[in-house]
């Protein structure tokens, strides 16, 4: 593992405090690793345990303003805790009380929603957005295009790319396709954000020219219900869709493994993990036609793009399923693009990036 920057903020003794999700992988796996050069804190609204850092649950999960008076409670944590630097991730929730922490270096983290939809949605969100913005010193954005929007918010101090990125020795090809039926997999949760109708329907729409093919959709999310039942009503979808439990982060591979083709088709979006998962192990995917998947993916060459409508899915099911003999071939380039070495799509590389600037920071204003 890269550890680069890292002997100073052991020989310092640094003290970092990570405010977000405690049970998403995106944050562990930051925990983790400056967990070997630095006393880490997670302050989060989940008791998912975090390897080698301490998890304080200050706040609660969907309690929406509520939560504003758990802030108290936070400030004397940090406090007491010292932290040399506050992390918050996803700027308009653990962002938002990075900035209200009282601490003395402030980094916002964008993940994608933060940016492209709450703000646009709502007042309040707008609010909170410029509150934060004017309290970071450093925000890590995932893209160019999510780079920008921020700085459209008002944002004008330090900003760096950050792609929560894969490890490409646990992504990987590590079995060969089957000869049998066409696996496509739905790789994100089964959300309004992720349109699992749109997914379920443009599968439905290409099932006469895609022979033998299975969806496999995942078993968890906001609609799953709805799409269960969406399912269930109908026969042809009934023989053809399979669901597949959650599963924990190490065994995603597994799942990507079991595709021909992968399907990721949000409302907004940023470099997705998913996305570079799949990418990783060689699967070609399926994504939405914006400007984010566009740095990763060249239509009909490394994967493919297309619009949030099932029509316009099913044409892109229909084209891949009828070059399956060279999604293979595609798939490698898929790789060779994530592993490229100004691309920033390892999570290594993205270290070495987070590290420089917390080096950067601590320096500054020291």
């Amino acid at each position: 593992m890269y550890m680069a920057g890292s002997d100073r903020m052991r020989g310092q003794g640094t003290r970092l405090c990570l405010i977000g999700d405690s049970s998403s992988p995106h944050l562990v796996r930051w925990a983790e690793h400056f967990s070997k050069s630095a006393d880490v804190l997670v302050i989060s609204d989940s008791d998912g345990a975090v390897p080698g850092a301490k998890v304080e649950k200050v706040f609660q999960a969907r309690a929406g303003v509520r939560n504003l008076l758990r802030i108290p409670k936070m400030r004397r944590i940090v406090r007491e805790f010292a932290p040399d630097i506050v992390h918050g991730h996803y700027l308009t929730v653990g962002g938002f009380y990075a900035a209200s922490s009282g601490g003395r270096r402030i980094v916002g983290s964008a993940w994608g929603s933060d940016v492209y939809r709450g703000p646009r949605l709502s007042r309040i969100e707008r609010m909170i957005m410029r509150y934060s913005l004017r309290k970071f010193d450093l925000v890590f954005a995932g893209t160019k295009e999510m780079a920008d929007k921020v700085r459209d918010f008002g944002y004008d101090g330090r900003l760096a790319l950050f792609r929560f990125g894969v490890d490409p020795s646990v992504f990987r090809r590590s079995s060969s396709r089957g000869q049998g039926e066409f696996r496509i997999l739905s790789i994100r949760p089964c959300s309004e954000i992720y349109n699992p109708r749109v997914v379920a329907q443009g599968f439905k729409q290409a099932l006469p020219h895609i022979g033998n093919s299975q969806l496999y959709l995942l078993d968890f999310g906001g609609l799953i219900d709805e799409i269960h039942d969406m399912v269930d009503k109908d026969p042809q979808l009934k023989e053809r869709i399979k669901f597949i439990p959650k599963r924990p982060y190490m065994e995603m591979p597994d799942y990507y493994n079991m595709g021909d083709l992968a399907v990721s088709i949000p409302n907004s979006d940023s470099a997705a993990a998913s996305v570079l998962e799949a990418m990783a192990c060689e699967v070609p995917v399926i994504a939405c036609d914006i400007p984010n998947m566009r740095e990763w993916i060249e239509d009909g060459v490394t994967g493919y793009l297309t619009e949030i409508d099932p029509t316009k899915l099913a044409d892109k099911l229909r084209k891949a399923y009828s070059v399956r003999a060279m999604l293979a071939a595609m798939g490698k380039r898929a790789r060779s693009v994530v592993m490229g070495e100004n691309n920033q799509g390892t999570f290594e590389s993205n270290l070495k990036v987070a590290e420089a600037e917390y080096k950067r920071l601590l320096e500054a204003i020291s």
